[in-house]
């Protein structure tokens, strides 16, 4: 769940400046292309979303992959230094010159990344559901709509027009009705083709009702009321950022643009197809009805008029293929460079830590565990037990669902058929999870034994108490491995850790020893 919060975070700030750089080689593009017919244009601007929605992404594909393994990371070897008499000496103290890092924070002080990152977090789920909420809003007055529509009867001349129109565009499943509740001309789909006409509009010249038709049928024919409700579903994950807004603006105003080429293609004239849409225009005007907004398309969306009038009126010469291959493949290699700038110079989540990146670990100790970047670890010099500075490990973020260890790694080689004790005064405060020191026992990559105290976890707050681990090494081992850890959130001290060999009348701490019978049972089944 974090690693997911931590996505969302960086592909919202990633588009905060990747879209606009998006947008602007668009615009490029489309001055290059100049004059080119109105579907070659929308699809540069849907492609241009498509990068929109992918390119923040594509810097968080290069994060290393997070360990989610429940048992700490077997890292680098933490090699203890060489004593005056060439002994092995663990560096289990945390006082002297063996750490240089900072001092202690203490827990009560305001986490300010973690607060700006869990605010812009909630600001984008915020922007994503208001999102989907509008779009939910909007399919169900759609449903309205198509509910509160019935079957219209038109003129003869009108009733041929239509049929004309349909064979034209050679579509065989539709619906023609009528609605009081629209201000002009729509295309739904639900869950087939319906084109709606407003009450206002019937019985009017042929040319514009062909217009009407034309319009609509270029609509269904082009399934554009099925990719404008998918625009806006994949919208929802850029909604906030006004780019995206630009971003819809140009592929409706570029949607109407190629419908207007295609139904005047029909009608075969442009200027003829002009005038019915002005005059269709001062019809819905004149009329005393507001446009219902919802997810149907019609003939006046876009709100952009004038420029489909001068588009369809001006002197258009042929367009040269040639040009717009050139175009295209100039705004290509500017669009696509912008993305590889994007993409390598996006911002990645923060990931979890490497077993060398020790977050001021005491010299000898690192830091470790399953989301080593949720936690800290350093040496508090003011929390002082038996007059030595303590080491701590914490949370860094309010909730995590992984856990943290601060933790050596030896050799087994000087404690082989010996029995061993971790021993250490540790001291709470709101341990959400568990907290405990742990030992574990390996044989090269398999686990001989291991305590963590998991069955007598600090939990809360609690004051210094001494906490052990017993456990054998058997002869064959390999590594010992021991710490403390912390599970979820909350913070944990640790001070005057000891590590030796005890004598068989210590007993061992391992849950596993206490479980074993010492006799078999029911072996004939009988019980």
């Amino acid at each position: 769940m974090e690693t997911a919060s931590r996505l969302a975070v960086a592909y919202a700030i990633n588009a905060l400046w990747q879209l606009p750089l998006m947008v602007l080689a668009t615009e490029i593009i489309v001055r290059l292309l100049g004059r080119a017919p109105g579907k070659t244009i929308h699809r540069v601007w849907l492609g241009c979303l498509v990068l929109a929605l992918t390119v923040p992404a594509l810097s968080l594909l290069q994060m290393p992959r997070l360990s989610f393994t429940s048992r700490p990371i077997q890292g680098q070897m933490a090699v203890a230094p060489q004593t005056a008499e060439g002994k092995k000496s663990l560096n289990l103290s945390f006082s002297g010159e063996q750490f240089d890092g900072p001092t202690h924070t203490p827990q009560s002080a305001v986490d300010l990344s973690g607060l700006i990152s869990a605010g812009a977090l909630l600001l984008y789920l915020g922007s994503v559901l208001f999102a989907l909420s509008r779009l939910a809003w909007g399919l169900r007055k759609t449903q309205t709509l198509v509910h509160s529509a019935e079957e219209t009867s038109l003129a003869r001349d009108s009733q041929e027009t239509w049929e004309s129109c349909v064979s034209l565009f050679k579509i065989t499943r539709i619906k023609l009705m009528s609605s009081s509740k629209l201000g002009g001309p729509a295309t739904v789909s639900w869950p087939i083709p319906i084109v709606l006409l407003p009450k206002e509009l019937h019985d009017e010249q042929a040319n514009d009702m062909a217009a009407v038709f034309c319009h609509e049928l270029a609509h269904v024919r082009r399934k554009d009321f099925l990719c404008n409700i998918f625009i806006e579903l994949l919208g929802v994950l850029i909604f906030y950022h006004p780019a995206f807004h630009w971003i819809r603006r140009r592929i409706q105003e570029t949607r109407e643009l190629a419908c207007d080429d295609m139904a005047a293609d029909a009608m075969s004239g442009r200027k003829l197809y002009a005038r019915s849409l002005l005059r269709l225009t001062e019809k819905m005007l004149s009329a005393a009805v507001v446009p219902q907004h919802d997810c149907a398309l019609g003939i006046f969306e876009g709100e952009v008029l004038e420029k489909r009038i001068m588009n369809l009126l001006e002197n258009r010469s042929k367009h040269s293929r040639l040009r717009t291959f050139i175009s295209l493949a100039l705004g290509s290699c500017l669009l696509f460079g912008t993305c590889i700038l994007s993409a390598t110079l996006g911002l990645k989540p923060a990931h979890a830590q490497s077993v060398n990146q020790t977050s001021n670990a005491p010299t000898g100790w690192f830091l470790a565990g399953s989301k080593p970047a949720n936690y800290r670890t350093s040496v508090d010099k003011t929390m002082i037990q038996n007059g030595q500075p303590s080491a701590y490990l914490k949370s860094a973020v309010p909730v995590t669902d992984g856990f943290g260890t601060l933790m050596q790694q030896i050799s087994a080689s000087d404690y082989l058929g010996k029995r061993v004790r971790l021993r250490a005064w540790v001291r709470s405060q709101d341990v959400e999870g568990s907290a405990g020191m742990w030992m574990r026992v390996d044989k090269d990559q398999s686990m001989l034994a291991f305590d963590n105290m998991q069955n007598r976890a600090i939990k809360g707050t609690q004051p210094w108490k001494q906490c052990e681990v017993v456990l054998d090494v058997p002869v064959d081992a390999t590594g010992i491995f021991f710490g403390i850890l912390l599970s979820g959130s909350g913070e944990v001290w640790m001070n005057d850790v000891s590590f030796e060999v005890v004598g068989n009348e210590v007993p061992i701490t391992s849950p596993q020893a206490h479980t074993l019978p010492t006799h078999p049972a029911n072996l004939k089944f009988t019980e």
